[in-house]
């Protein structure tokens, strides 16, 4: 059914958000389609107002925010809504890996212009990610930093965070097996990846694609500042993989179980321990407005 009004949502508590370039943006759109913007007072809220609005077939929902506002959004919104993003958040990795602009004027005239893109979505424990899931060492780093340090020093706050993390950080052992086969992976810090950025320009599976119906696994086998100063160095792209101490895999489905529970992320959203994990493809593929 064709697009007859857009609702962007947009989290009143944001600290990156330019409420007056969004007024302007929505301002644009509403000379072509009727645009109303919604600010979402808690995660509650903007769930239900998501999931309520893009029942709605003529009605666009659109994302503004960063990747964790986005990732509200795509567990909000009904299998078949076609979902639009105007990026707002600091590292923007779903809408850079989209080719969606950063700008947001730019990013608001593709939802009057732009065609809808399938792309997979990961699940884990039942929830869907966009981008990536993490276990154990990257959820601990997500949680420790603030919105004040966020703010200070913008994506490199994730790098003083995981340094400062490292030094008391005891990881679990992961035993991992992928599409039920008889191979058993063991490591101590577990990415899954749906895209090629991790967040900002950290590349950590390169190869990974949000079209190609597989995930991307990095294992850290060996949880020492070597190798993950190596595995860093690697997703900076300034240097080659890990010649040791790294695993990469890819699959469909995967099952980890961990020694003691360990938290874990979803496209930078972190959630409470768990002991098992199961990690694979959601059934539906999402559809978000591209060039």
């Amino acid at each position: 059914m064709k697009t007859e009004k857009i609702a962007i949502l947009a989290n009143a508590a944001s600290r990156t958000l330019n409420r007056a370039e969004l007024a302007a943006t929505a301002s644009h759109i509403n000379r072509f389609l009727p645009c109303e913007t919604i600010f979402t007072t808690s995660i509650e809220n903007a769930r239900e107002t998501a999931q309520r609005l893009s029942a709605d077939p003529a009605c666009l929902v659109a994302a503004c925010g960063g990747d964790g506002t986005i990732h509200t959004v795509i567990n909000s919104v009904v299998p078949e809504a076609i979902t639009g993003i105007i990026p707002a958040g600091t590292a923007n990795v779903i809408a850079r890996e989209l080719g969606i602009p950063v700008q947001m004027r730019e990013a608001g005239k593709l939802l009057l212009t732009g065609a809808a893109q399938k792309c997979d979505l990961g699940t884990c424990n039942g929830r869907k990610f966009i981008f990536v899931a993490g276990i154990g060492f990257d959820a601990v780093v997500a949680d420790a930093v603030s919105p004040t340090l966020k703010k200070l020093f913008g994506r490199y706050a994730y790098h003083i965070a995981g340094l400062q993390q490292f030094c008391f950080y005891r990881p679990p052992t992961l035993r991992i097996r992928v599409d039920d086969g008889p191979d058993e992976f063991t490591g101590r810090f577990a990415i899954f990846a749906n895209m090629r950025r991790y967040g900002g320009d950290l590349f950590f599976a390169p190869d990974a694609r949000y079209d190609d119906g597989i995930l991307n696994m990095v294992l850290v086998e060996d949880f020492s500042m070597r190798t993950m100063l190596q595995l860093l160095n690697f997703a900076r792209r300034n240097g080659p993989q890990p010649p040791d101490g790294v695993r990469t895999l890819t699959g469909r489905k995967f099952h980890v179980t961990a020694s003691e529970p360990a938290p874990y992320q979803l496209d930078g959203e972190v959630f409470a321990a768990a002991a098992e994990f199961t990690i694979g493809l959601a059934e539906h593929q999402a559809r978000f407005i591209t060039s």
